[in-house]
This record gives structure tokens, C-alpha cells and sequence, in this order.
């Protein structure tokens, strides 16, 4: 008998003291997929992307233009031509385009590997802001909202770190 009081004593304090340590947890969300569309920096590093490749995204889209005329050249003249000039073109051509499906392959890598490093800079950001304003609230937690099933009003912080990213950003535009 001694034995399962002490076994619904300890039972008892356990269950107060867990439910007790969940009402301390204090959680909020942010909606990230709205704080990285809304980034202050996000248009600029879109505008800076866009002039650093555009360049060689135009000389690509030229080149691929010459291939296609040179196709449909061949195309028109071959009924014109011995089987050996039509073979002599089509390696041509096919050099062209295996060339070119390099060429397009390196700058897609190119371009993926800056777009990523910018994007891991902003998600840095975004991170950084949240975790200073979670600390500032005192949140223990911070979920995305996709995530969040039910939340009371005044859990979410999404502005909150949104204003903190542009207030990060004021000093290093100056």
C-alpha cells in the first residue's frame, strides 16, 4: 500500500510538473514566405543578378538563333544538295549545338550558384532578425505559419522581424 502512494505521489507531481513546463513554452510564427518576398533587399540583388548575367544570357539567345537559321537553311537547301554536303552540315551543326548545350549548361550552373549564395544571404537575414526578436519577446519557440494549425492573436511576428530586417539594413545603405 506504502509502495502505490509513493507511485501516485510521483506520478502526480511528474504530471504537474510537465504540464507546468509546457505552459512556460512560449511560441510565436512568422509567415517566412512572406518575409522573403518582402525582403528590402530582395528587388536590388533581383536587379544586380539581372545586369551581371544579362549579358551573356543575350549572346547565348544569339547564338541559338544562328543554330536555327543554320537549320533551316539546311532544311531548305537539302533537297538541292549531295548527301555528303547535307552530312558535312549536319556535323557542323551538331558541334554548333553540342557547343552551345555547354555553353548553356555552364552559365545555369553559374547563374544557380550566385542566385543560391543571394538567397542564403536573405534566409541569414531573415534568421538573424527572428532570432532578435524572439529573444526580445522571450518566445522559446518560433514556427513558420504553414506549420501552425491554431494560434491565438498576438503570436504572430512576421512584421515584427520585417521591420527589424529594414531597420538591420538603414545603417548600411547610408
Amino acid at each position: 500500500m506504502k509502495k502505490v502512494v509513493k507511485l501516485t505521489a510521483l506520478s502526480l507531481a511528474l504530471a504537474l510538473t510537465s504540464s507546468m513546463a509546457a505552459a512556460a513554452e512560449n511560441i510565436a510564427f512568422i509567415n517566412a514566405g512572406y518575409l522573403f518576398q518582402n525582403h528590402p533587399d530582395r528587388e536590388a540583388i533581383a536587379k544586380k543578378l539581372d545586369s551581371e548575367f544579362k549579358g551573356t544570357a543575350d549572346k547565348l539567345a544569339a547564338n541559338k538563333k544562328k543554330i536555327d537559321a543554320k537549320i533551316a537553311a539546311l532544311q531548305k537547301e537539302a533537297p538541292k544538295l549531295r548527301a555528303a554536303d547535307i552530312k558535312k552540315r549536319e556535323d557542323e551543326i551538331n558541334g554548333l549545338v553540342k557547343a552551345h548545350e555547354e555553353q548553356v549548361g555552364k552559365f545555369q550552373a553559374e547563374t544557380q550558384k550566385v542566385e543560391n549564395d543571394e538567397r542564403a544571404k536573405l534566409l541569414g537575414s531573415i534568421q538573424t532578425a527572428t532570432n532578435n526578436i524572439a529573444k526580445e519577446k522571450g518566445y522559446t519557440y518560433v514556427i513558420d505559419a504553414n506549420s501552425v494549425v491554431y494560434a491565438v492573436e498576438g503570436k504572430d511576428i512576421t512584421e515584427d522581424v520585417l521591420k527589424a530586417i529594414s531597420a538591420n539594413k538603414a545603417p548600411a545603405a547610408k
